[in-house]
């Protein structure tokens, strides 16, 4: 079968890094693949590219301004035209956006659209931008009728494409994780780490996590907060710490060994406002690791109680992390209960669950 991927850019994100599971997968089982880069990556932030390369797979640069630029659809229109794909598959609305224009004038193949995330509730820096993302949305949503499936990576995503456009019934086929670094052993540790790991912006909730870490009581706490973000953001969140807390704070920048990451870390603490999926909670969870996250979907249908600890404000965030420090230092059988209780879950996440359904969605005519 003969597929081309289409993205924004491969900067690394939850899309790009699935997509690049994906492809290996794809890759293993005899898949010709090609992929399709619509803009130019951030420089700030690693690129998967290499990766790519290194699977042998053709890769084609779009560089032009991204949705807006006449050639950039011509480009495209030759290269799908010229390699008579069997499946296009397209990733992130921009992507979305060019193929729904394309299938206009060429529709000799499937198009498939992955929705890898409920792109108008991240919360931007200004209100005019959030206004104008919701705009866009619900038009997009009306262009996902041409595709020929909708794959939606939680039930969460599913339902908000619905009330985007209730004539759309999306499959929902959520990530895979690595099952390697599962490890249920635990022994009580006074000294704890807590860890971030994402983009670092608004929506990720770092100002609540660093408001929080300001009235953690505990000693022998370290907080490690990894991911690209704007300098003057940084200025502005080491501004928010308290001047006794600093001193246990470090911004890592990008991560490029998440294994060493999580490796160095004793609790992950996810305070996202709004996540398609989360997958660096599932990864974290990969890495038999204590979470406390948002009790919002579609993090808390991976992590409940039996599993980890939830919070809905800055007050019981607090109260969880405490509750976290304390078991973690006392309790050994209830943080191995729970590491049990995150095997299950995330062998259930497995590349031998899931890429079947992608198979079915690939081979339905």
């Amino acid at each position: 079968m003969k597929v081309c991927h289409v993205i924004n850019t491969l900067n690394r994100g939850g899309a790009e890094t699935h997509l690049l599971d994906l492809v290996k997968e794809q890759n293993n089982r005899g898949y010709a693949i090609s992929l399709v880069v619509i803009g130019s990556d951030n420089p700030n932030i690693i690129s998967l590219e290499n990766e790519f390369i290194n699977l042998e797979i053709q890769i084609k640069r779009l560089n032009g301004p991204r949705m807006f630029n006449l050639r950039s659809y011509m480009k495209l229109h030759r290269f799908i035209n010229e390699n008579n794909y069997n499946v296009v598959h397209s990733h992130q609305p921009r992507s979305d956006f060019m193929m729904h224009i394309l299938k206009k004038f060429s529709g000799n193949f499937k198009w498939i659209v992955s929705v890898h995330g409920k792109y108008d509730t991240y919360l931007e820096s200004t209100k005019l931008s959030n206004r104008l993302k919701k705009k866009f949305m619900i038009s997009l949503a009306g262009y996902w009728d041409q595709a020929d499936t909708i794959i939606a990576i939680s039930d969460s995503v599913s339902e908000w494409i619905v009330n985007l456009n209730s004539n759309l019934e999306p499959k929902v086929i959520p990530y895979w994780v690595e099952q390697k670094n599962l490890n249920s052993n635990y022994s009580t540790k006074e000294d704890i780490t807590i860890g971030f790991l994402g983009r670092i912006n608004k929506n990720k909730g770092i100002e609540d996590l660093l408001e929080v870490f300001n009235n953690l009581d505990e000693n022998n706490l370290n907080l490690v907060i990894g991911g690209h973000a704007d300098e003057q953001y940084l200025e502005y969140l080491n501004s928010i710490s308290q001047q006794t807390k600093k001193e246990s704070i470090k911004y890592l920048g990008y991560v490029e060994n998440r294994k060493l990451f999580f490796d160095e870390i004793d609790i992950f603490i996810f305070p996202s406002f709004s996540e398609g999926l989360g997958l660096v909670l599932l990864e974290a969870m990969s890495f038999s690791k204590i979470c406390v996250t948002r009790d919002i979907p579609p993090m808390n249908n991976y992590l409940n109680l039996d599993s980890g600890y939830l919070f809905t404000d800055n007050t019981t965030m607090l109260n969880s992390l405490n509750e976290a420090i304390q078991d973690m230092r006392k309790d050994k059988n209830k943080i191995k209960s729970k590491l049990f209780s995150i095997e299950e879950v995330v062998k259930n996440a497995s590349v031998a669950s899931i890429f079947p359904l992608l198979e079915q969605v690939y081979n339905y005519e």
